[in-house]
């Protein structure tokens, strides 16, 4: 007998990040919780087709992007199961994957909101890492970041972070004076370790109170409750380099400062509004014709 995935078996012949693993782990382990639960079923042997369809209607309450990222998280499991000989058929074979296609916009925190948030933090540490987040940051990529990441204005002024990404790939980010006399303010003559620490610095945040942390300051800020979030912040970074700068090299050097992988993923900050369009229509010379 093979028991339900509890543990990360498939991760051993899959290179992922760190993230992405522990993405696999929590799906994996809420699929064979739910099989137990729901069909009484407790090993990867026994698990059918019919099963499987039951699972995914029972993620109908997430979105097309959760259910398939969920859905794929299975069927990367049972084909490894298959290719490790541990089960003999393959049950999620025909087993399709819901679209994610969505046409809303990413939920980004304005320029004005991101000043907001930015002048209504107090301590040093706050302030330092607003900045980060109002340059892209992931949490993840926060958390990662270390003292010796951050280097010294060059000739033009602008200091530099150095951040480790998804799949452990760096990216070189420049800073302006303010963000950089922020950060430098905070970790002072500390050396080696961590940049983010709790306030007694007897240890490095962690995601979750870096998370934590940002959506209280936002609170108090009076940010909209649905942009309380550190993404959301670094959905507001795009959209200013996209829209509201007139950025060299545009969206791919914007997808460079993100560190996304395909420029197709930064595609998805190009939302238009009602007003842009028009505004793209009055810039055209043949509306300005005499007739």
């Amino acid at each position: 007998m093979n028991a339900l995935p509890t543990t990360g078996e498939l991760f051993a012949t899959n290179q992922v990040s760190p993230e992405t693993e522990r993405g696999y782990r929590y799906q994996l382990r809420n699929f064979a919780q739910w099989m137990a639960d729901s069909r009484d079923v407790h090993d990867m042997e026994d698990v059918t087709t019919a099963d499987l369809l039951a699972y995914r209607q029972s993620l109908q309450h997430l979105a097309g992007s959760s259910q398939k990222r969920y859905l794929a998280a299975i069927k990367s499991f049972f084909e490894w199961a298959l290719e490790s000989g541990i089960i003999d058929k393959n049950p999620a074979s025909l087993l399709k994957l819901p679209k994610s296609v969505s046409n809303k916009a990413p939920v980004f925190m304005t320029l004005d909101e991101t000043r907001l948030l930015l002048n209504s933090a107090k301590l040093p540490r706050d302030v330092a890492m607003l900045w980060c987040l109002a340059y892209g940051l992931r949490i993840a990529e926060l958390t990662a970041l270390e003292i010796g990441d951050i280097s010294s204005p060059n000739g033009t002024g602008m200091g530099s972070l150095m951040v480790r990404g998804k799949g452990s790939k760096a990216r070189t980010i420049p800073i302006n004076p303010p963000a950089y006399t922020a950060i430098s303010s905070y970790i002072s003559d500390r050396v080696n370790e961590p940049v983010f620490l709790v306030l007694d610095g007897s240890r490095p945040m962690t995601r979750r109170a870096i998370q934590d942390r940002f959506m209280n300051l936002a609170a108090r800020a009076g940010i909209p409750a649905e942009k309380r979030f550190p993404h959301c912040m670094r959905h507001g970074f795009a959209t200013r380099m996209l829209f509201d700068t007139k950025t060299i090299g545009g969206i791919y050097t914007v997808s460079k400062l993100l560190g996304h992988s395909r420029v197709a993923v930064t595609e998805m900050y190009l939302h238009c509004s009602q007003k842009q369009l028009e505004q793209a229509m009055l810039a055209d010379p043949l509306g300005a014709g005499v007739y």
